[in-house]
């Protein structure tokens, strides 16, 4: 499947900050005109002060101990925040019961890596790195070749050996640890922002991505995307 367009995708995730100042500094001018798919535990997600639009919950790797256990806590999440539809997949083992979470409207799963063993129930744009595993289920790898070392690496990545025009680019923004950094967060924005006021990119959250490759024509850029370019 060749997806048509010039630009390039581009998703961003990061974990959500924990300490009150960098909660106050990153919801401000770095990322405000800027979709951002933050993620967190339930409990993380809830003790944050303020509304998030994009929010993605992170699946702990206990929540799979069961279907029951798993059902639970993605209802507990819908109760909090109705419109979740993306999980963040834990970094060890694999995740199953992909029909409960069709049935529980997820549509996108974030995640360490995906198979490729078995052939996808729908094409996906050549090179892209995501698959639909089953109708309305997607998962999308969550690093990017050779971007999970140095921030050094994520902005040359972006601007050196370009690969073809329209490639998917999602990039993580955690830490070694999974956590929160600041100041790999900061840079990858501006990094990006520059690029979106040149009009290069489009920029979208993560549960935007099935819709946008339904629609097979990424030079539509999505009002949601961004307040501002």
């Amino acid at each position: 499947m060749q997806h048509h367009s010039l630009f390039d995708t581009h998703i961003v995730c990061a974990p959500l900050p924990s300490e009150k100042k960098q909660i106050e500094t990153v919801f401000e001018v770095p990322a405000r005109d800027l979709s951002v798919s933050w993620y967190g535990t339930l409990n993380v997600l809830e003790e944050m002060p303020r509304t998030i639009e994009n929010v993605c919950l992170e699946i702990d790797f206990k929540d799979l101990d069961s279907k029951h256990r798993f059902r639970t806590k993605l209802r507990s999440a819908r109760c909090s925040f109705p419109k979740l539809k993306t999980i963040v997949a834990p970094k060890t083992g694999r995740l199953h019961h992909h029909d409960l979470l069709v049935e529980e409207g997820i549509s996108v799963i974030l995640t360490q890596s995906y198979s490729t063993t078995s052939s996808p129930r729908r094409p996906t744009p050549i090179g892209w790195p995501c698959r639909n595993i089953q109708w309305g289920l997607w998962e999308v790898s969550r690093d990017t070749p050779k971007q999970q070392v140095r921030i050094g690496n994520f902005l040359s990545c972006m601007t050196r050996k370009r690969q073809r025009p329209g490639a998917l680019r999602v990039w993580d923004t955690a830490s070694q640890a999974g956590t929160y950094d600041h100041r790999k967060f900061l840079r990858a924005t501006r990094r990006i922002r520059t690029l979106v006021s040149k009009k290069s990119v489009n920029v979208i959250s993560l549960d935007q991505l099935p819709e946008f490759i339904s629609r097979g024509n990424s030079r539509e850029v999505p009002a949601s995307i961004l307040k501002a370019a």
